[in-house]
């Protein structure tokens, strides 16, 4: 009996990069990979269509192989989320824009219930101040590079050494977004147990 494998391949990233470029509209593969990751960190869950359409700007016409792929990378980014594995996908040598295109698909998939999380009154001080410092720094990025470079300017500060400074952060934030947001969750009261997630 054949089982369908979920492994994400270099095939496949060809495939969603290749789609992604030509459908106007759609995210890229960087925006994808920050919105997966915000959605498999997400108390709320979201049918597989819903997050679909987004990143795909409602292709109804979507190729069976496309799907299969998407499937795949959302499994891939899952496993590393939580066997605590996940690292962002950029280094040292990767351009600013890569990284700003991952901040801003996180920020998209993040923002529903970032909101509400943040919002809830019975959140802890220190559990809202962790996740607004894991959010903010997660989303650094998806500031222009010219702000980045502006502000560097202003305090001194060495703009390469400050991207990557602000980039290792992020890296450490991502590893302990998913179990940030559960205790938040959990602990403001707007989820009563962890079978909710």
């Amino acid at each position: 009996m054949n089982e369908l494998e979920f492994s994400y391949t270099e095939a496949h990233q060809r495939l969603l990069t290749e789609y992604l470029s030509m459908r106007e509209g759609a995210f890229n593969l960087a925006q994808v990979s920050g919105y997966l990751f915000a959605q498999i960190c997400s108390p709320d869950a979201v049918e597989v269509e819903q997050w679909i359409a987004i990143i795909t700007a409602d292709d109804n016409t979507l190729a069976e192989d496309v799907m299969f792929a998407f499937m795949a990378f959302h499994h891939d980014i899952s496993e590393r989320v939580y066997t605590e594995q996940y690292r962002l996908e950029w280094d040292k040598k990767s351009s600013y824009t890569c990284r700003q295109h991952w901040s801003q698909g996180f920020l998209v998939g993040a923002e529903p219930y970032y909101e509400k999380l943040l919002n809830a009154q019975t959140l802890p001080d220190e559990l809202k101040q962790a996740l607004q410092m894991a959010t903010e720094q997660l989303s650094f990025f998806s500031l222009a590079e010219s702000q980045v470079r502006e502000y560097c300017q202003k305090t001194g500060a060495v703009p390469m050494e400050f991207i990557a400074q602000q980039a290792e952060l992020a890296s450490e934030f991502a590893n302990g977004y998913a179990q940030l947001i559960e205790a938040a969750a959990l602990s403001c009261g707007l989820y009563d147990a962890e079978s909710d997630f």
